[in-house]
């Protein structure tokens, strides 16, 4: 399969480290701000990020694995490989730098969870995906904001 997955639960899976991986990079975030709002906003997105985490962990693999094959019958290619690529960050890197790593990886991950929700025959899978993609996005604007207002002229 050319998308990389073979299952459904190695997509949950992959989110999961995603989300995991996006905690820890909004922690490091939090820290790294001098600003009282911009360490409260980016400790928010940790907190959501591992809440993310749980609602995937909670998913029936069972169910996800009939949905995959489902999927799967219909459609040859996800387009998953062309949309997981994201450089991983630099200790080293500027604020703004950072600030920009991170509007695309919220914009990756709504991305991933909308056509996650799009390819779900399950309806109740899809709306929980539709509510992950529209967290990711309210993210990604609330940075786009914070980048604008700190360095755009």
């Amino acid at each position: 399969m050319e998308n990389g997955f073979k299952t459904f639960a190695e997509v949950i899976s992959f989110a999961v480290m995603r989300e995991e991986e996006s905690h820890k990079y909004y922690k490091h975030l939090a820290e790294k701000a001098t600003d009282p709002f911009l360490q409260t906003l980016f400790s928010d997105f940790a907190k959501d990020e591992l809440r993310h985490k749980q609602v995937l962990l909670d998913l029936e693999t069972g169910a996800l694995e009939k949905m995959l094959n489902e999927i799967l019958e219909k459609r040859d290619d996800l387009g998953m490989a062309s949309n997981m690529k994201i450089a991983a960050p630099d200790p080293n890197m500027t604020f703004v730098d950072s600030l920009s790593l991170a509007m695309k990886r919220e914009d990756k991950a709504f991305e991933l969870y909308s056509l996650l929700a799009e390819i779900s025959e399950d309806d109740d899978i899809s709306v929980l995906f539709l509510g992950l993609a529209k967290e990711e996005k309210q993210h990604f604007i609330k940075i786009e904001k914070t980048y604008k207002s700190l360095y755009d002229e």
